[in-house]
């Protein structure tokens, strides 16, 4: 084999072990004031107590996430089973509507 296979072969496998790599992790753990400095369609993570939940057609629900440093809404495309008051930690991407920032939620832990 020559070097330049060599170095082919060697990129396309890093390649692949970055994409794997960065669809397992999670983000670290923000505060909900910090996401205002984050950019659009940014993987986020949160965790704070379920305030509100708003269903607007059978799977489509938007939740309303508070931690100690503000709120946010988490869009979510399927309608949930969790009681109000109750801890989530909610995995997604950061979208705008109306000039405020919400999750649309990837993953939830209760």
């Amino acid at each position: 084999m020559n070097l330049k296979t060599t170095s082919l072969i060697t990129s396309v496998i890093g390649i692949l072990i970055l994409l794997i790599l960065s669809s397992i992790l999670e983000p670290k753990l923000s505060n909900i004031s910090e996401l205002k400095n984050k950019q659009a369609y940014e993987k986020v993570r949160v965790q704070g107590q379920l305030t509100n939940q708003k269903t607007i057609n059978p799977s489509f629900t938007i939740l309303t996430v508070k931690d100690q440093t503000g709120s946010i809404d988490v869009l979510v495309n399927k309608n949930p089973e969790f009681k109000i008051n109750s801890t989530l930690q909610v995995t997604g991407k950061i979208t705008e509507y109306q000039n405020q920032n919400q999750i649309t939620a990837d993953k939830i832990k209760s």
